[in-house]
C-alpha cells in the first residue's frame, strides 16, 4: 500500500513539473507575442480609400495622337539628336505602322528599274560588260538592298518622322538608295573595264 502511494506520489510530481514548464513556456511565448503586437501598434497605419473600376461605363469611340514621354510635341520640331553626356545619340529606329511595306515598296521599285540603270550606267561610261557581270552586279544590289533602306530611314530627323511626311520620306530615300546604286555602278563598271579590257559600245 505504502509502495503504491510511493509511485503515485512520484507520477504526480512528474506530471506537476512537466505542466509547470509547459506553463512557462506558454507564458514567454505570449509574452512575445505581446511585445510583438505592441510593435505593430506603434507603426503608423495604411489606409486604403475605395478604389471602384467600372469597365461596362467606359466608352472609346477612336484612339489617336502621339504619346511623348518628357518631351512637348511642339519641341519634336526642332529637335534633330540628342546629347548624352556631351556624346551625341543618334535617332532612334524610325518605327511606324507600315513601315515594312513602304520599304518593300522602295526596294520592288529599285529591283524593277535595275537593269535600266545598269545600262544606262554603261551608256554614260561608254563601256558594255558581259551578262554575267550583269547578274553579279543585280545579285550584289539586291543583298544589300534592304539594309541600305533601313539605314537612311534610322537616320532621319525628327521632323521627317511625322506620319504625313511619309510619301516625302519615301521618295527622298528612294532617291538616296538610287544614288548609292549608280555611284557604286559607276565605280564597279570602270574597274572591271580597267581590269579586264571591257568591250566598247559598238563593237
Amino acid at each position: 500500500m505504502n509502495h503504491d502511494l510511493y509511485s503515485y506520489s512520484i507520477q504526480m510530481q512528474r506530471f506537476l513539473e512537466a505542466q509547470d514548464k509547459r506553463i512557462m513556456k506558454l507564458e514567454h511565448e505570449l509574452k512575445r507575442l505581446t511585445d510583438e503586437l505592441g510593435e505593430l501598434k506603434k507603426k503608423p497605419p495604411i489606409h486604403v480609400d475605395k478604389i471602384e473600376y467600372k469597365f461596362d461605363q467606359l466608352k472609346v469611340e477612336s484612339l489617336d495622337g502621339t504619346l511623348n514621354i518628357g518631351l512637348n510635341p511642339n519641341d519634336l520640331s526642332n529637335i534633330d539628336e540628342f546629347a548624352v553626356n556631351n556624346q551625341t545619340v543618334p535617332p532612334a529606329p524610325y518605327l511606324f505602322p507600315g513601315r515594312e511595306i513602304v520599304a518593300q515598296e522602295i526596294y520592288n521599285e529599285i529591283l524593277s528599274d535595275l537593269e535600266n540603270m545598269i545600262s544606262d550606267t554603261e551608256g554614260q561610261l561608254k563601256i558594255s560588260l558581259e551578262p554575267a557581270y550583269h547578274d553579279f552586279m543585280r545579285q550584289d544590289v539586291e543583298r544589300q538592298l534592304h539594309q541600305r533602306i533601313n539605314m537612311y530611314f534610322d537616320n532621319l530627323t525628327f521632323p521627317e518622322r511625322a506620319p504625313q511626311q511619309r510619301d516625302n520620306v519615301k521618295e527622298k530615300i528612294r532617291e538616296k538608295v538610287k544614288s548609292d546604286i549608280q555611284a557604286a555602278l559607276i565605280q564597279f563598271i570602270t574597274n572591271s573595264q580597267a581590269e579586264t579590257g571591257g568591250n566598247p559600245n559598238g563593237v
